[in-house]
């Protein structure tokens, strides 16, 4: 199947969804018509306060995802050399790998008081450990030949990530942090709703969903789903094919 007809096959996937909203829509009180919806669209898109709002967001989940990245990134280092610091890490990245979102943002905003690091170390914590995972069975699968070589050699450490390490994790890389990246934009809106957050995507959406503003709360879901589609698509999976498009 050529890469156009897997778009083609996408965009219809797409669309059939409108008819199950429009269905969804007509047998129940809380679902707009999308008429309705795409009608009110132009100016919630038009508002300044959208905008800051979904930016505020943002600002949440790529500092909390670079956070947990870097953490990642050095948990699986330290795992896969040292035998005793990698069984200390394994039960902290355990640990956290079963602890529930909801829980998570409830310590991390009730020990920060709904401060901007509390929203940041909640993402970095839930997300971590699927880095950490990832990356140490990527090393664990690299060439130890390679490895050793390279010490002869003295190569520097970077050189050692640039040539031996980086082509056998990359794969690893993008797999954890697909999942990452999702997990960070379902925790995020979590930590705002229970943070009592007073901006942000979570904040208005619990505001729409009190005062039953049906509507609005399409509309944020619409944007909410649009913007994850796009940091996935248009973003992970692009940086994706161009680290391997020597393939």
């Amino acid at each position: 199947m050529t890469p156009l007809q897997k778009q083609g096959w996408a965009g219809l996937a797409l669309l059939l969804l409108i008819p199950a909203w429009v269905l969804a829509a007509s047998n129940t009180t809380f679902i707009e018509h999308p008429m309705i919806v795409v009608r009110e669209l132009p100016p919630f898109l038009a508002n300044p306060e959208t905008w800051s709002n979904i930016g505020i967001t943002l600002a949440r989940v790529a500092a909390g995802l670079a956070l947990g990245v870097v953490a990642g990134f050095v948990a699986a280092f330290v795992m896969t050399r040292s035998r005793f610091l990698g069984e200390v890490l394994g039960y902290y990245v355990t640990a956290a790998l079963r602890t529930p979102s909801a829980i998570a943002a409830i310590l991390a905003l009730a020990i920060f008081k709904g401060s901007e690091t509390g929203y940041a170390l909640v993402v970095a914590f839930i997300t971590f450990p699927y880095m950490a995972v990832g990356l140490r069975d990527g090393l664990a699968n690299a060439d130890r030949d390679l490895d050793e070589m390279s010490q002869v050699y003295h190569l520097g450490l970077l050189a050692q990530i640039r040539h031996v390490w980086a082509p056998y994790v990359a794969p690893f890389i993008f797999a954890a942090l697909r999942n990452a990246h999702a997990l960070a934009w379902k925790v995020i809106v979590v930590a705002e709703i229970f943070g009592a957050a007073k901006t942000g995507f979570g904040a208005k959406f619990e505001h729409a969903w009190s005062y039953m503003l049906m509507t609005e709360v399409h509309l944020w879901l619409l944007v909410f789903m649009v913007i994850v589609l796009f940091a996935e698509y248009g973003l992970i999976r692009q940086a994706e094919k161009f680290v391997f498009r020597w393939r």
